[in-house]
């Protein structure tokens, strides 16, 4: 995946009392406009990390679907 198809936006979650505020992350694939959020998980990495997952998943599943 490039990285300059991605626009990668960061924005505040929901707060746990016993971990703090959690830092979601949106993912949008530029060239096909699909569009992930993750906001469950208690860091920004985490929570990138997941987001890119899905996304990955997301892209073979348009891919498989085409073939």
């Amino acid at each position: 995946m490039n990285e300059d198809d991605l626009e990668i936006l960061t924005c505040a979650s929901e707060c746990d009392p016993q971990i703090g505020a959690h830092v979601g992350v949106e993912i949008r694939h530029k060239p096909t406009q699909i569009t992930v959020r993750e906001t469950k998980l208690p860091t920004q990495f985490a929570n990138k990390t997941e987001a890119m997952k899905k996304l990955e998943l997301k892209l073979i599943a348009l891919v498989q679907r085409c073939f």
